[in-house]
């Protein structure tokens, strides 16, 4: 009974609000919503840490080899910054697709880990993406934290509250292993997350394995491994698409040339660059520039 009434009140907020495909904020906590009324072609998409409680339908992310499946009443955990693909599976104009999201507060959770006094199940493989049963618990803190629109005056006081529960509920939960192991200083987990970001801060910089393995004091093959596992996907390969979906913003919402994008994200020849683009989007650059900017929906 609980989600029916979640799942009327966030149907009635996107319809008053014309909420549809792309994420809209609701409000308290950097909450959004997504309601998508029909199935998508994949589309490419750069996640960021981030919590997704999936109220009706269904949607598939796909890193690498992996696919995270993710319906009703199931929620999404992102640990990391990483490039994946992914399409709503399951929607239609009578029960069509509908989910909040919240980013996820990587000093909070590093905070409330020292405090669990249980560390959460360790059944499950520890990837940046994981989906599991969204419980009773977490449900009512996101119904909470949603209702907290309607009351802009307790969010200055419940919001911070609220917030903390969710991210509590997140470190304990199975599918929340990414979280767990990267509130380890030197966890595996958290030396791939602090190249990752070294990644991201330079996009157009030059990468050896060999540099990356150093920094996260791995040796190369183990650094690999445990890259690939976390990820899908191999460091190389994952700075590509982290280039590639920048350039298609450099495109699309800030109107760079094509050989500008090109070498602003690293590439030193343009044909490569095009050659490459169209083969990770369908289209190539020039064709795609005309196209809506990509938002990124949960």
């Amino acid at each position: 009974m609980q989600a029916d009434e979640l799942i009327r009140k966030v149907v009635a907020f996107a319809d008053d609000h014309g909420a549809s495909g792309d994420p809209f904020p609701v409000g308290a906590g950097g909450m959004t919503l997504v309601r998508q009324r029909r199935p998508t072609l994949i589309y490419p998409i750069v996640y960021q840490p981030i919590f997704c409680l999936v109220l009706q339908g269904e949607k598939q992310t796909y890193l690498g080899s992996n696919t995270v499946r993710f319906g009703a009443m199931q929620s999404l955990i992102v640990g990391l910054d990483l490039p994946a693909q992914a399409r709503v599976v399951r929607a239609s104009q009578a029960e069509p697709y509908v989910a909040l999201a919240i980013p996820l507060d990587m000093a909070l959770i590093r905070e409330l880990a020292p405090e669990l006094d249980r560390p959460g199940k360790t059944s499950m493989a520890t990837r940046a993406v994981a989906s599991g049963r969204a419980d009773t618990a977490i449900v009512d803190a996101m119904r909470r934290l949603f209702e907290l629109a309607e009351t802009p005056e307790a969010g200055k006081v419940l919001l911070p509250l609220i917030l903390r529960e969710i991210h509590y509920w997140l470190l304990t939960a199975e599918h929340g292993a990414i979280l767990r192991q990267i509130s380890e200083q030197d966890s595996h987990a958290a030396r791939i997350a602090k190249v990752i970001a070294g990644i991201r801060r330079d996009i157009a910089a030059s990468l050896r394995v060999d540099d990356l393995a150093g920094e996260a004091g791995m040796s190369v093959s183990a650094f690999h491994a445990h890259f690939k596992d976390i990820t899908g996907t191999s460091p190389l390969q994952f700075q590509k698409q982290l280039r590639l979906m920048e350039a298609r913003r450099l495109l699309q919402a800030e109107k760079l040339s094509v050989s500008r994008a090109a070498f602003q994200v690293g590439y030193e020849s343009a044909t490569q660059f095009s050659r490459e683009y169209a083969r990770h989007f369908g289209l190539p650059p020039r064709a795609d520039k005309a196209n809506k900017p990509a938002q990124a929906a949960f």
